[in-house]
Protein backbone atom coordinates (compact mmCIF):
# COMPACT_ATOMS: atom_id res chain seq x y z
CA UNK A 1 0.00 0.00 0.00
CA UNK A 2 1.36 3.45 -0.92
CA UNK A 3 2.44 5.82 1.83
CA UNK A 4 -0.50 7.89 2.99
CA UNK A 5 -0.85 11.58 3.75
CA UNK A 6 -0.46 12.32 7.45
CA UNK A 7 -3.90 12.94 8.93
CA UNK A 8 -5.31 13.22 12.44
CA UNK A 9 -6.89 9.72 12.43
CA UNK A 10 -3.60 8.21 11.21
CA UNK A 11 -1.75 10.05 13.98
CA UNK A 12 -4.26 8.64 16.49
CA UNK A 13 -3.81 5.12 15.14
CA UNK A 14 -0.03 5.42 15.30
CA UNK A 15 -0.09 6.69 18.88
CA UNK A 16 -2.49 3.94 19.98
CA UNK A 17 -0.18 1.31 18.47
CA UNK A 18 2.90 2.90 20.07
CA UNK A 19 1.27 2.69 23.49
CA UNK A 20 0.10 -0.89 22.91
CA UNK A 21 3.55 -2.04 21.79
CA UNK A 22 5.19 -0.34 24.78
CA UNK A 23 2.77 -2.05 27.16
CA UNK A 24 3.28 -5.43 25.49
CA UNK A 25 7.10 -5.10 25.65
CA UNK A 26 7.24 -6.75 22.21
CA UNK A 27 10.06 -5.72 19.86
CA UNK A 28 9.54 -3.46 16.87
CA UNK A 29 10.90 -6.17 14.58
CA UNK A 30 8.52 -8.75 16.01
CA UNK A 31 5.58 -6.37 15.59
CA UNK A 32 6.55 -5.62 11.98
CA UNK A 33 6.79 -9.33 11.19
CA UNK A 34 3.35 -9.95 12.72
CA UNK A 35 1.86 -7.21 10.52
CA UNK A 36 3.64 -8.57 7.45
CA UNK A 37 5.63 -5.37 6.99
CA UNK A 38 9.27 -4.41 7.25
CA UNK A 39 10.53 -2.31 10.15
CA UNK A 40 10.66 0.94 8.14
CA UNK A 41 7.06 0.54 7.03
CA UNK A 42 5.80 -0.06 10.56
CA UNK A 43 7.67 3.02 11.81
CA UNK A 44 5.77 5.09 9.24
CA UNK A 45 2.50 3.67 10.57
CA UNK A 46 3.50 4.52 14.14
CA UNK A 47 4.39 8.06 13.03
CA UNK A 48 0.97 8.54 11.41
CA UNK A 49 2.43 8.61 7.90
CA UNK A 50 1.05 5.30 6.61
CA UNK A 51 -1.80 2.87 7.20
CA UNK A 52 -2.36 -0.88 7.45
CA UNK A 53 -4.93 -3.08 5.77
CA UNK A 54 -7.63 -4.42 8.09
CA UNK A 55 -6.15 -7.92 8.21
CA UNK A 56 -2.65 -6.55 8.83
CA UNK A 57 -3.86 -4.42 11.72
CA UNK A 58 -5.82 -7.32 13.22
CA UNK A 59 -2.72 -9.53 13.12
CA UNK A 60 -0.66 -6.79 14.76
CA UNK A 61 -3.03 -6.04 17.67
CA UNK A 62 -3.45 -9.77 18.31
CA UNK A 63 0.33 -10.21 18.41
CA UNK A 64 0.55 -7.28 20.84
CA UNK A 65 -2.09 -8.98 23.02
CA UNK A 66 -4.58 -6.12 23.12
CA UNK A 67 -7.49 -6.43 25.53
CA UNK A 68 -10.92 -6.79 23.87
CA UNK A 69 -11.77 -3.14 24.61
CA UNK A 70 -8.44 -1.86 23.32
CA UNK A 71 -8.60 -4.12 20.26
CA UNK A 72 -12.01 -2.75 19.36
CA UNK A 73 -10.80 0.84 19.71
CA UNK A 74 -7.66 0.34 17.62
CA UNK A 75 -9.48 -1.51 14.84
CA UNK A 76 -12.03 1.33 14.73
CA UNK A 77 -9.18 3.85 14.50
CA UNK A 78 -7.81 1.77 11.63
CA UNK A 79 -11.07 2.16 9.73
CA UNK A 80 -10.82 5.94 10.14
CA UNK A 81 -7.14 5.98 9.16
CA UNK A 82 -7.82 4.15 5.89
CA UNK A 83 -10.42 6.66 4.74
CA UNK A 84 -9.44 9.02 1.95
CA UNK A 85 -8.56 12.48 3.34
CA UNK A 86 -11.13 15.22 2.73
CA UNK A 87 -11.21 18.99 3.19
CA UNK A 88 -13.74 18.64 6.03
CA UNK A 89 -12.86 18.89 9.73
CA UNK A 90 -12.30 15.51 11.35
CA UNK A 91 -14.81 14.43 14.00
CA UNK A 92 -13.49 11.65 16.23
CA UNK A 93 -16.44 9.27 16.59
CA UNK A 94 -14.45 6.35 18.02
CA UNK A 95 -15.25 5.57 21.65
CA UNK A 96 -12.95 7.33 24.12
CA UNK A 97 -12.43 10.40 21.93
CA UNK A 98 -11.93 12.67 24.97
CA UNK A 99 -8.69 10.82 25.79
CA UNK A 100 -7.11 11.38 22.38
CA UNK A 101 -6.98 15.15 22.81
CA UNK A 102 -4.17 14.48 25.30
CA UNK A 103 -2.20 12.55 22.66
CA UNK A 104 -2.07 15.61 20.43
CA UNK A 105 -1.18 17.87 23.35
CA UNK A 106 1.71 15.58 24.27
CA UNK A 107 3.06 15.96 20.72
CA UNK A 108 2.53 19.74 20.49
CA UNK A 109 5.23 22.37 20.89
CA UNK A 110 2.80 25.24 21.45
CA UNK A 111 -0.58 25.07 23.18
CA UNK A 112 -3.03 27.96 23.11
CA UNK A 113 -6.25 27.73 25.14
CA UNK A 114 -9.15 30.12 25.67
CA UNK A 115 -12.22 29.40 27.79
CA UNK A 116 -15.25 31.47 28.70
CA UNK A 117 -16.67 31.32 32.23
CA UNK A 118 -14.53 28.41 33.40
CA UNK A 119 -10.88 27.90 34.31
CA UNK A 120 -9.05 26.09 31.47
CA UNK A 121 -8.16 22.50 32.35
CA UNK A 122 -4.40 23.09 32.54
CA UNK A 123 -4.76 25.42 35.52
CA UNK A 124 -7.55 23.57 37.32
CA UNK A 125 -6.78 22.48 40.87
CA UNK A 126 -7.56 18.87 41.93
CA UNK A 127 -10.48 20.17 44.02
CA UNK A 128 -11.88 22.15 41.10
CA UNK A 129 -11.56 19.16 38.77
CA UNK A 130 -13.37 16.91 41.23
CA UNK A 131 -16.17 19.45 41.67
CA UNK A 132 -16.57 19.78 37.89
CA UNK A 133 -16.81 16.02 37.47
CA UNK A 134 -19.28 15.79 40.35
CA UNK A 135 -21.49 18.36 38.62
CA UNK A 136 -21.42 16.31 35.40
CA UNK A 137 -22.09 12.94 37.02
CA UNK A 138 -25.54 11.61 36.28
CA UNK A 139 -25.93 14.20 33.49
CA UNK A 140 -23.22 13.77 30.86
CA UNK A 141 -22.48 10.19 31.94
CA UNK A 142 -24.21 7.66 34.18
CA UNK A 143 -23.65 7.96 37.91
CA UNK A 144 -20.69 5.81 38.70
CA UNK A 145 -17.85 6.43 41.10
CA UNK A 146 -15.55 4.56 38.78
CA UNK A 147 -16.29 6.76 35.76
CA UNK A 148 -15.90 9.95 37.78
CA UNK A 149 -12.59 8.85 39.33
CA UNK A 150 -11.26 7.83 35.88
CA UNK A 151 -12.08 11.24 34.45
CA UNK A 152 -10.53 13.09 37.38
CA UNK A 153 -7.36 10.99 37.08
CA UNK A 154 -7.25 11.55 33.32
CA UNK A 155 -7.54 15.34 33.72
CA UNK A 156 -4.66 15.38 36.20
CA UNK A 157 -2.57 13.11 33.97
CA UNK A 158 -3.32 15.39 31.03
CA UNK A 159 -1.81 18.29 32.97
CA UNK A 160 1.24 16.22 33.88
CA UNK A 161 1.92 15.21 30.29
CA UNK A 162 2.03 18.87 29.28
CA UNK A 163 4.05 20.31 32.14
CA UNK A 164 6.47 17.43 32.66
CA UNK A 165 7.26 16.91 28.98
CA UNK A 166 10.95 16.36 28.28
CA UNK A 167 10.93 19.30 25.87
CA UNK A 168 9.22 22.31 27.40
CA UNK A 169 6.10 23.46 25.60
CA UNK A 170 5.08 27.09 25.22
CA UNK A 171 1.63 27.36 26.77
CA UNK A 172 -0.67 30.36 26.50
CA UNK A 173 -3.89 30.40 28.54
CA UNK A 174 -6.66 33.00 28.41
CA UNK A 175 -10.06 32.95 30.08
CA UNK A 176 -12.77 35.41 31.02
CA UNK A 177 -12.85 36.92 34.49
CA UNK A 178 -16.34 35.55 35.23
CA UNK A 179 -14.62 32.18 35.82
CA UNK A 180 -13.65 33.60 39.22
CA UNK A 181 -17.28 34.18 40.23
CA UNK A 182 -18.98 31.19 38.56
CA UNK A 183 -18.89 28.99 41.67
CA UNK A 184 -17.89 25.38 41.14
CA UNK A 185 -18.31 23.14 44.17
CA UNK A 186 -18.26 25.66 47.00
CA UNK A 187 -16.43 28.74 48.22
CA UNK A 188 -13.53 26.70 49.60
CA UNK A 189 -13.00 25.01 46.22
CA UNK A 190 -12.95 28.43 44.55
CA UNK A 191 -10.49 29.81 47.12
CA UNK A 192 -8.11 26.92 46.53
CA UNK A 193 -8.52 27.31 42.79
CA UNK A 194 -7.46 30.96 42.99
CA UNK A 195 -4.40 30.00 45.05
CA UNK A 196 -3.62 27.22 42.59
CA UNK A 197 -3.51 29.62 39.65
CA UNK A 198 -0.92 31.80 41.41
CA UNK A 199 1.16 28.73 42.26
CA UNK A 200 1.07 27.53 38.65
CA UNK A 201 2.07 30.97 37.34
CA UNK A 202 5.08 30.97 39.65
CA UNK A 203 6.07 27.38 38.89
CA UNK A 204 5.98 27.30 35.09
CA UNK A 205 7.98 29.97 33.29
CA UNK A 206 6.92 28.48 29.94
CA UNK A 207 3.26 29.33 30.58
CA UNK A 208 1.48 32.66 30.13
CA UNK A 209 -1.85 33.23 31.91
CA UNK A 210 -4.07 36.17 30.93
CA UNK A 211 -7.59 37.24 31.86
CA UNK A 212 -10.00 38.52 29.22
CA UNK A 213 -12.65 40.85 30.71
CA UNK A 214 -16.06 39.24 30.19
CA UNK A 215 -17.41 42.68 29.24
CA UNK A 216 -14.71 43.31 26.62
CA UNK A 217 -16.14 44.70 23.40
CA UNK A 218 -16.02 42.68 20.18
CA UNK A 219 -14.91 39.37 21.69
CA UNK A 220 -14.92 36.94 18.73
CA UNK A 221 -15.17 33.92 21.07
CA UNK A 222 -17.86 35.09 23.47
CA UNK A 223 -19.90 31.91 22.97
CA UNK A 224 -17.31 29.29 23.94
CA UNK A 225 -13.75 28.02 24.11
CA UNK A 226 -11.01 27.66 21.51
CA UNK A 227 -7.80 25.66 21.41
CA UNK A 228 -4.87 25.60 19.03
CA UNK A 229 -1.96 23.15 18.94
CA UNK A 230 1.21 23.72 16.92
CA UNK A 231 3.74 20.97 16.21
CA UNK A 232 6.61 22.54 14.28
CA UNK A 233 7.51 20.32 11.32
CA UNK A 234 5.85 17.18 12.76
CA UNK A 235 2.26 18.02 11.84
CA UNK A 236 0.40 21.07 10.61
CA UNK A 237 -1.42 23.14 13.28
CA UNK A 238 -4.61 21.67 14.70
CA UNK A 239 -7.47 23.62 16.24
CA UNK A 240 -10.48 22.33 18.11
CA UNK A 241 -13.45 23.57 20.10
CA UNK A 242 -13.62 22.06 23.62
CA UNK A 243 -16.85 20.16 24.27
CA UNK A 244 -18.57 19.02 27.47
CA UNK A 245 -20.28 16.09 25.79
CA UNK A 246 -19.90 14.27 22.52
CA UNK A 247 -17.06 13.73 20.06
CA UNK A 248 -14.20 16.14 19.47
CA UNK A 249 -13.92 17.87 16.09
CA UNK A 250 -10.46 18.84 14.84
CA UNK A 251 -9.59 21.51 12.29
CA UNK A 252 -6.26 21.16 10.48
CA UNK A 253 -6.93 22.81 7.12
CA UNK A 254 -5.16 26.14 6.63
CA UNK A 255 -8.38 28.06 6.04
CA UNK A 256 -9.75 26.91 9.41
CA UNK A 257 -6.59 27.33 11.47
CA UNK A 258 -6.04 30.80 10.01
CA UNK A 259 -9.47 31.80 11.32
CA UNK A 260 -8.62 30.43 14.74
CA UNK A 261 -5.32 32.33 14.66
CA UNK A 262 -7.19 35.56 13.92
CA UNK A 263 -9.51 34.86 16.86
CA UNK A 264 -6.57 34.27 19.22
CA UNK A 265 -4.86 37.45 18.04
CA UNK A 266 -8.02 39.43 18.80
CA UNK A 267 -8.29 37.81 22.24
CA UNK A 268 -4.68 38.81 22.94
CA UNK A 269 -5.64 42.43 22.20
CA UNK A 270 -8.53 42.24 24.66
CA UNK A 271 -6.69 40.40 27.45
CA UNK A 272 -4.98 41.87 30.49
CA UNK A 273 -1.21 41.54 30.55
CA UNK A 274 0.31 38.64 32.55
CA UNK A 275 1.35 41.16 35.23
CA UNK A 276 -2.14 42.67 35.41
CA UNK A 277 -3.61 39.17 35.57
CA UNK A 278 -1.40 38.26 38.53
CA UNK A 279 -2.39 41.42 40.41
CA UNK A 280 -6.04 40.64 39.66
CA UNK A 281 -5.69 37.25 41.35
CA UNK A 282 -3.72 38.64 44.27
CA UNK A 283 -6.51 41.12 44.98
CA UNK A 284 -9.32 38.58 44.59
Amino acid sequence: MAEAVQTIPRVFLGEALKQLRADSKKTLDGAAEAAGKDRARLIKVLDGKATLLAEELEALVDYLEASPTRRKEILALGVEARKRPTDSPYTDLVEGSYRRVAWLEAMAKDIWIYEKGIYPYLIQSPEYIDALMSASEGIWWDESGDERSKRVAFRIERQRLVFEAEKKKQVEIMFTDDALTAEVGNAEVMRKQCEHVLQVIDKYANMTVRIVPATAKDNPAQHGGLSMLRFGEVLRPVGFLPVVYGPSTYFDKATDTERLLRAFNKLRELALSPEETRRYFESS
